[in-house]
């Protein structure tokens, strides 16, 4: 029995879809918390392979239907293998609604954007468990990874409503340092990073 040229391409496209298929799902997997808080469904959180384009600049290429998520679309960056290319911290990107994107980005032969990992903003996952989608963090801010928090080293009378949180508490709990005017906040950041 033998396989023409064209069976043979299925064959090998059939892996590749059914490869891409399961790394998805191990990393949809893997970020379920982080989609939760975002509220978002599962579709709305993807990979996205990154490649450098003719200018030498690190790209993503974006398709129509991902910029026009009201909420945004949310991805990790793989490499060809579908790994993770940030290992150590895997950084999520989002794509903020945007109708203007055609006139913003240069479309490839694919049918997608291409638009520079530099523009596109990362997701603190700490930020987006404690208020939520709109957390979100420039290319330059370092998402903190900090163990879950145990809050039996605040008591009630210890806590306050989140409308009085500071701008000083707001730095302390996102950066993970013990910052704040608050020691009970101050001790629960040490105890808990």
């Amino acid at each position: 029995m033998s396989f023409s040229t064209s069976q043979a391409s299925s064959n090998t496209a059939d892996v590749k879809d059914s490869k891409r298929s399961n790394k998805l799902e191990e990393i949809r997997n893997h970020h379920k918390d982080l989609i939760a808080d975002l509220g978002i469904p599962r579709t709305d959180f993807n990979i996205k392979r990154g490649f450098y384009d003719q200018n030498g600049k690190f790209v993503v290429g974006i398709y129509s239907s991902e910029f026009l998520k009201e909420k945004g679309f949310y991805f990790e960056v793989i490499d060809r293998d579908y790994e993770p290319v940030d290992t150590q911290n895997r950084t999520i990107y989002r794509i903020s609604y945007n109708p203007h994107y055609a006139e913003e980005y240069d479309m490839n032969g694919l049918g997608s954007y291409l638009v520079p990992i530099e523009e596109l903003r990362k997701v603190n996952p700490v930020s987006v468990a404690i208020s939520g989608p709109t957390a979100m963090v420039g290319n330059t801010g370092k998402p903190v990874a900090m163990k879950p928090a145990t809050f039996a080293a605040a008591t009630s009378s210890d806590d306050e409503p989140y409308s009085e949180m500071t701008i000083r508490d707001y730095y302390a709990i996102h950066m993970g340092k013990p910052v704040s005017n608050k020691s009970w906040l101050n001790d629960l950041i040490k105890n808990n990073s």
